[in-house]
């Protein structure tokens, strides 16, 4: 064999093993990528299975202590890590602690949609989230509010005033970040956010709204009572297709009390425990359960509910262990014991 012809076979077989180093070497494809870009649809009214997989998706991410990261700079730069590959290009990030109040959001969008997300409460008890904790900590002690009046939304209107305090010391900042992710190309804005972060994100795309902002679209889950009669109408005829995700009994999305004049906005689209789900429906009926109100729990059976041919555009939810660990029956009968008597005070 000539010098000539030996030279070609090894130039040609380095080139192969450069081909394939390259190839090899390239990152693994995302699964569910550019989907708030592809899959997201951001002008949509009311109901749409995608965008509630997807703005659950942001939610659960939304908590820092799912992340196992150290401090809020790791958790930004993880949360990042997550949605660009997503179809996500820019975010801010609002962290704010103060006597009445400590909240957490994320605001991050593409050239098609905003999406606001706030946090739900973070109770640990040995680095390792606690319902149990939430309800005790959160329901039965922060649950012993006041109602705050509101009369620059209407007439006789009152809100929780821990979700009001909450919303009111990042609001100048989240307005102003809002604004900027909102400018350029058109863009739609929605709103969304777990447990205390539902009790925020309707008071926020209300506030938002009346600041001249299109908000398009608010969807909340395991989310409380948030405001009296009044504060119901009026945001209700604001956002007449908010949707408000409800599964299996969550026990948090039974507080406050009715007696205590509080009132959910609109009708629920309820997860039953057999895995159907009714959109627009009634309120459920039965004993609270503490395990349901997991962020984890909420992501898994709206990803079941998706279609096949969605489930492959989509990111998988994370995978996640025996939920027995959060199943309280003890405190499950003391809460709903307290409903049943505040139910009954109700109808005599």
């Amino acid at each position: 064999m000539s010098l000539h012809i030996r030279v070609k076979i090894s130039i040609a077989i380095l080139m192969l093993l450069a081909l394939t180093f390259n190839v090899s070497a390239q990152t693994p494809p995302v699964q569910g990528e550019n989907c708030y870009s592809r899959v997201f649809e951001e002008k949509v009214i009311g109901h749409s299975l995608a965008n509630t997989y997807l703005l659950m998706y942001a939610a659960y991410n939304t908590y820092e202590n799912r992340m196992g990261v150290a401090n809020f700079n790791e958790f930004q730069k993880k949360f990042k890590e997550i949605f660009t590959p997503l179809g996500i290009s820019r975010f801010d990030f609002i962290n704010k602690k103060e006597k009445t109040a400590d909240t957490q959001a994320v605001i991050m969008s593409n050239d098609k949609l905003v999406i606001v997300s706030f946090r739900g409460s973070e109770s640990s008890t040995n680095n390792k989230v606690s319902p149990v904790k939430i309800v005790y900590d959160w329901v039965l002690t922060d649950f012993n509010f006041f109602k705050k009046r509101v009369p620059w939304w209407g007439w006789g209107v009152k809100v929780h005033s821990g979700f009001y305090n909450a919303l009111d010391i990042v609001y100048d900042d989240l307005k102003s970040l809002v604004d900027r992710h909102m400018a350029g190309v058109p863009k739609r804005l929605w709103i969304t956010g777990h447990s205390l972060g539902a009790g925020v994100a309707p008071l926020a795309a209300y506030r938002l709204a009346g600041d001249g902002l299109d908000v398009q679209g608010v969807y909340t889950f395991a989310g409380p009572r948030i405001g009296n009669d009044n504060f119901a109408k009026a945001i209700k005829k604001r956002f007449p297709d908010m949707q408000r995700w409800v599964l299996d009994n969550d026990i948090v999305t039974k507080v406050p009390f009715k007696i205590m004049k509080f009132k959910h906005i609109v009708a629920p689209n309820n997860i039953y425990g057999d895995g159907k789900f009714a959109i627009a429906d009634g309120e459920m009926k039965g004993p609270g359960k503490v395990k349901n109100h997991m962020p984890g729990m909420y992501l898994q059976k709206i990803y079941d509910l998706l279609p096949l041919e969605l489930k492959d555009k989509m990111p998988p939810p994370p995978a996640f262990g025996s939920d027995r660990s959060v199943e309280d029956a003890e405190l499950e009968r003391a809460f709903n014991g307290d409903a049943v008597k505040a139910e009954e005070d109700t109808s005599n």
